[in-house]
């Protein structure tokens, strides 16, 4: 019979001796505890067995409230039942409020009993509850792996087939000898197949001479980062050697890691331009174009569209519930749905119209119908395509709809970012509406923006701020390095009136645009603290990344209130990262600078977020701050768009060349995981580890030993 273990919290002599004869002559194990702080009261919890405790009376005990809140902390959640001399509504309602399980009157044995049985028959279920969640997490675990694992197989076959329609000579090398060999690399040798030189060593072939760099290369291809370009002398049977250009770059290729060799004659330029089409501006797994390159030729025409009077608009597509698809049918199975949704778009715009994919299942569209009416025809035919579409997965029959928004670019649109920005918010309005529906940005409320219009918004954010419909979800910031402390990124959401969900960048949008974005920045770092608070009292390690906007930042008075906001919560400075936009950085240096080093004087830190968008990786000489968050738009279809490699891992070197740690955020799906581990990044985030949730049950010590393997 297992023997339950039962802490009674008391400062009475007498009252503690009837509770414990009426509970030992039951065959409980009891504990007595008179604790004077509540850090007494964590240290006997620590070290003594317990599945409940009894809160009686004392003058010198914690109080109720702090004690309930230390015992909910816990991953077992001890319940607490608290002892009264006299039963009262008022003090049974007062206890309850706190948070205990259940209140009693002092010397009644029975009830005593009786409750104490109840709340144990809880306790255990929720540990077995437990544990079966934690088995089935495990199991759920192990088909990811596998479905990883299988998608990154395919992804092999895929960049092998691209690999061999290549106009260059590429060949990989593990340990000195060719593994694999492209058309072009065999017939640059006179062969047939590569069935002749597989397994061959490489200076059988390519003329290795004297350079100790290039027997580095060919032997440990990870020593060196980047690419090397040199020149080299290809061997070909009976006929003398010739010389050719060669780039030699580490990569992984079936689980090893190799050297890929890419050679070309001398009379040609060796540099990005032998890469393939597909690869440098297209999305490897759709063929359609990646992120970046639809943003950089969005940017070039929103000026001349705008004013040579061409109509262009820019759709966003979503696909509804894409995420519970993937985990009903698997990773393997949701990138064919991707490409065959991929191909439904093709279908329907044409070579006329540019479409990317902007996300893992998101597309844009460049749409250049002619008129409106026409994008939103396009958009309409695209939609009844997808809803009629069904695909078989295993045992499955899958099917899903899509919600679409539309920005007509205009005189009004700035950038390539703010057309985005509106495609995404009108594509989030036909999401929130149901789903499977169009919506299109309104440009009469962009022509209409006026004094009245800014009065509205502004009342809109000061009655949000006064009936303080805030709340704050937490998503978790992992090392890559084995590193076990814990973090966490504070994120802002809000409720209307209704008490319905407001997108935080449509509202914070508004807010930006009056001095209020300052009381809600001061209202979010109190939240953020007293949560804190509360969670050292368990989890001392744990660290909160908290937003900030430009308007903020610029307020002299700001350091000096953290300051006591710091005092008052009794927070060490060390375990606070306050974010800073780049934009904001790089547009206020001075107001920026000023900010860092008060902070940073009260042990606070200090991160750059969204870095790499404004392309400005000067500015961070001057800042000393402590992270970089890569921008996620840096991250997406990172593992095949070369120009977002290349950025990315230099914001990487920056970073380690002045000692400041790396952040990928927004890593929201597993293919770029492998590259982001190879350029040796210090943290990832996103919802490939956890979407943001107003729990803190993320285990960051699993992420250490994680990292550790996969070293």
């Amino acid at each position: 019979m297992v023997s339950h273990h039962i802490l009674i919290v008391e400062g009475v002599r007498d009252r503690y001796k009837q509770q414990a004869a009426v509970l030992q002559e039951a065959g409980y194990t009891v504990h007595s505890f008179q604790p004077e702080t509540l850090e007494q009261l964590e240290e006997q919890l620590a070290t003594t067995t317990t599945d409940i405790v009894l809160y009686g009376k004392g003058d010198r005990m914690p109080d109720l409230e702090s004690v309930i809140a230390l015992l909910t902390q816990d991953a077992a959640e001890i319940p607490l039942i608290v002892i009264v001399d006299k039963m009262t509504k008022r003090s049974a309602t007062a206890a309850e409020n706190c948070g205990a399980a259940a209140v009693i009157q002092n010397g009644q044995s029975k009830q005593l009993l009786r409750t104490v049985n109840k709340e144990l028959r809880a306790v255990m279920l929720h540990r077995r509850v437990s544990r079966l969640e934690n088995d089935f997490e495990v199991i759920r675990l192990q088909h990811r792996i596998n479905e990883l694992e299988n998608s990154l197989s395919e992804k092999e076959v895929r960049c092998i087939d691209l690999t061999e329609d290549c106009r260059s000579a590429i060949a990989y090398i593990h340990e000195g000898n060719h593994i694999y060999a492209n058309r072009s690399y065999c017939n640059l040798l006179g062969l047939d197949d590569d069935d002749e030189i597989i397994g061959e060593p490489l200076s059988n072939w390519i003329d290795l001479g004297p350079d100790q760099v290039l027997e580095e290369l060919g032997h440990n291809p990870h020593h060196r980062r980047g690419i090397t370009k040199l020149k080299v002398r290809v061997v070909q049977d009976e006929a003398e050697p010739t010389e050719a250009g060669a780039e030699f770059s580490a990569i992984e290729f079936d689980s090893k890691p190799c050297t890929q060799i890419k050679v070309r004659s001398c009379g040609e330029q060796v540099s990005d331009d032998v890469l393939p089409d597909t690869l440098k501006h297209h999305d490897i797994m759709t063929g359609l174009y990646s992120r970046q390159y639809f943003m950089d030729v969005l940017e070039k025409n929103i000026t001349t569209s705008v004013k040579s009077g061409l109509f262009q608009a820019v759709t966003f597509i979503l696909l509804d519930n894409f995420k519970s698809i993937r985990e009903k049918i698997g990773v393997a199975a949701s990138d064919t749905l991707i490409r065959e949704i991929a191909g439904l778009t093709r279908e329907v715009y044409g070579h006329e119209n540019m479409i990317a994919r902007f996300g893992d299942y998101t597309f844009t569209i460049l749409n250049n119908y002619g008129y409106k009416e026409g994008a939103y025809q396009l958009a309409e035919t695209l939609r009844a395509r997808i809803e009629k579409h069904t695909m078989t997965a295993g045992d499955h029959i899958v099917s899903t709809t899509s919600s679409i928004g539309i920005c007509v670019i205009n005189e009004h649109v700035k950038d390539a970012q703010n057309a985005h920005s509106r495609a995404d918010l009108a594509c989030e309005l036909a999401r929130t509406s149901g789903g499977n529906q169009i919506h299109v940005h309104s440009t009469t409320i962009d022509a209409q923006i006026d004094h009245e219009v800014e009065k509205r918004m502004d009342d809109m954010v000061r009655r949000t701020i006064e009936e303080d419909r805030f709340y704050l979800v937490y998503q978790p910031v992992i090392s890559l390095n084995g590193r076990s402390d814990g973090h966490y990124e504070v994120l802002l959401r809000i409720l209307d009136e209704d008490g319905h969900g407001i997108l935080p960048g449509q509202f914070l949008s508004m807010a930006e645009k009056s001095p209020l974005i300052r009381d809600i920045d001061c209202r979010v770092i109190q939240m953020a603290f007293k949560t804190l608070a509360g969670m050292h009292k368990k989890k001392g390690s744990i660290s909160f990344f908290i937003k900030l906007s430009g308007e903020t930042i610029t307020d002299p008075q700001l350091p000096e209130w953290i300051k006591l906001q710091l005092m008052q919560f009794d927070l060490k400075g060390d375990h606070i990262i306050f974010e800073i936009p780049e934009s904001v950085a790089a547009g206020r240096p001075q107001e920026t600078q000023t900010f860092v080093k008060a902070v940073q004087a009260l042990d606070c830190k200090v991160a750059i977020e969204h870095f790499g968008y404004a392309n400005k990786p000067e500015m961070i000489k001057h800042l000393s701050v402590d992270f970089l968050k890569i921008d996620g738009s840096l991250i997406n279809n990172l593992a095949s768009n070369k120009d977002n490699q290349k950025k990315v891992r230099s914001i990487v070197d920056l970073a380690r060349s002045t000692r400041t740690l790396s952040i990928a955020e927004h890593v929201d799906d597993a293919h770029c995981l492998v590259k982001l581990w190879q350029y040796n990044i210090d943290f990832i985030q996103g919802n490939l580890v956890q979407e943001p949730s107003t729990d803190f049950t993320h285990d960051f010590e699993d992420e250490a030993v994680l990292a550790g393997i996969m070293e």
